[in-house]
C-alpha cells in the first residue's frame, strides 16, 4: 500500500490566517467586483496591497512593498461572473 503522507506539503497556511482572509473577501467582494473587475488583487494583513493585470505583477508589487510573508491574492470576478454565482447578490445588469 502506497502513502501519500511523505508527498504532501508540510509547510501549510495557518487556519486561522485563511479565516481572515475568507473574512476580508466576504466583507470586500461587492466593492472589488464594482472598482477592479477582472484583474488580480494582493491582501496582506487585512489590506489591499496590490491590483495587477498578473498574479505575478500582484506578488511583485508585494514585493516592492517590503512585505514579506505571501500575500492572498485572488482574481476578482467580473460583474457578469459574479452575477453567474452569486445572482442574488450581484443582479445582472440593466435588471
Amino acid at each position: 500500500m502506497l502513502s501519500h503522507a511523505g508527498l504532501m506539503k508540510t509547510e501549510q497556511i495557518d487556519p486561522s490566517e485563511l479565516d481572515a482572509y475568507d473574512a476580508w473577501v466576504a466583507e470586500h467582494l461587492d466593492e472589488m467586483v464594482r472598482q477592479h473587475p477582472g484583474k488580480v488583487i494582493a491582501v496582506y494583513q487585512g489590506r489591499l496591497i496590490a491590483v495587477a493585470d498578473s498574479y505575478r505583477e500582484a506578488f511583485e508589487a508585494a514585493k516592492a512593498q517590503g512585505i514579506a510573508g505571501e500575500p492572498f491574492t485572488m482574481r476578482v470576478p467580473t460583474g457578469d461572473e459574479a452575477n453567474a454565482v452569486f445572482p442574488s447578490v450581484f443582479p445582472a445588469r440593466g435588471a
